[in-house]
Formats: C-alpha cells, sequence, structure tokens
C-alpha cells in the first residue's frame, strides 16, 4: 500500500490557500491544479510499504508524538521546485514554529531507518503545500517575488498543530483518494493510555 504521514490543514487555511490558488490561476495555466480535498502538510512520503509494517509504523508516529509538543504553523511565501526559471512544483511554505515542524520530520526519519521494508526520502526537508504541478512559465519564469506582494495575505492564517495522521494513497482515474490510517496526539503518552486501556 502507498503510504504518507502529514499534517491536516484546517478549514481557515484551506479556504485561504483556495483564494491563493484562485488568484494564480487568472494569471498562470498549470498540468494540474491541486485539489482542495487532498491538501495537507507532508512530513514524510513512504511510497508502496508492505502492509505488515504497519504496527511498527503506527508505533513509530505514537513514539514521536509523545516527544513533540503542539505547535503553531502559519502559511508562509510561494515558491517553486527546483526553482522559478524551470518550475515543476507550485507551492506554499510555512512560517510560524518551523523548527518543531523540522524536528518532527527528523525524529521520524531515524524511527523509519529501523525498518528494512520502509524507505523514504532523505533530501533536506523543505516543508511545504503543493499548489500547482506543471506550472506553464513564461520565458523569464514564474514572478514569484510580485505574486508574493500581490496574492498573498499581509495577516495569514495561522493554527495550532495538535497531531498527525498516517495515510494510505489510492490513486484512482478521477485523481488520488486519501485515506488516515491512524492518528497520534502530540505531547501524549500513548504507552501510557495503552496501558490504562488494557
Amino acid at each position: 500500500m502507498r503510504l504518507f504521514v502529514a499534517l491536516d490543514l484546517p478549514e481557515n487555511a484551506v479556504q485561504y490557500i483556495a483564494g491563493v490558488q484562485q488568484r494564480l490561476r487568472a494569471q498562470l495555466a498549470a498540468d494540474r491544479w491541486q485539489p482542495l480535498s487532498n491538501l495537507h502538510l507532508t512530513l514524510h512520503f513512504l511510497g508502496d510499504v508492505d502492509e505488515k509494517w504497519l504496527p511498527a509504523l503506527r508505533e513509530d508516529l505514537d513514539i514521536v508524538s509523545a516527544i513533540i509538543p503542539p505547535f503553531s504553523l502559519q502559511t508562509g511565501r510561494l515558491g517553486a521546485f527546483p526553482d522559478a526559471e524551470r518550475p515543476r512544483v507550485l507551492w506554499l511554505g510555512l512560517g510560524g514554529q518551523t523548527d518543531r515542524l523540522k524536528q518532527l520530520h527528523l525524529l521520524l526519519g531515524k524511527r523509519f531507518e529501523l525498518h528494512p521494508g520502509v524507505s523514504f526520502d532523505r533530501k533536506p526537508y523543505r516543508p511545504h503545500i503543493t499548489l500547482a504541478r506543471g506550472p506553464h512559465a513564461a520565458d523569464g519564469g514564474l514572478p514569484l517575488s510580485e505574486w508574493n506582494q500581490d496574492v498573498l495575505a499581509q495577516h495569514p492564517p495561522r493554527w495550532q498543530v495538535t497531531s498527525m495522521h498516517l495515510f494510505r494513497s489510492e490513486l484512482r482515474p478521477g485523481g488520488a483518494v486519501h485515506t488516515v490510517l491512524h492518528t497520534s496526539t502530540f505531547g501524549k503518552d500513548h504507552g501510557k493510555k495503552q496501558a490504562a486501556d488494557e
């Protein structure tokens, strides 16, 4: 099964991003705009994983989430991969307690390294929310600085992050369908909860 670990985005952030997408669509064509129903903040994309690893992955999320207290994020500035001159992906960055976000990514990676059947991207983590794939840039590339000034709000949405999810992603003709397989709450000792349940 195709798996990834991600954070949900609250409704106020989704609505803000919808407005940003709408304003950009008036100025930019793209191969595919990210559907609002699939907006999330990816921590790790694991790809195809054998189902036997699910219990270990759930435990990994619980162990790491017990270490990380809840934290706050806000939407940031526009960017592109690999860059504005040759863009393949247009994205929205993050502000707020991004050091906590990077620590979360690092700790999860250290847990996933323990499982020989699980692979993950080891490149430096650039937290972002994908807005569009295959943006059609003009000869000069994407005018990111101009858009950051004109398209983004002066006071972007801010929210509290309290949990992370292990998702299954199913590729269907109508697009990817994401299903939550496990949720871990930050700052919570899941081991004590399980002991109490038993």
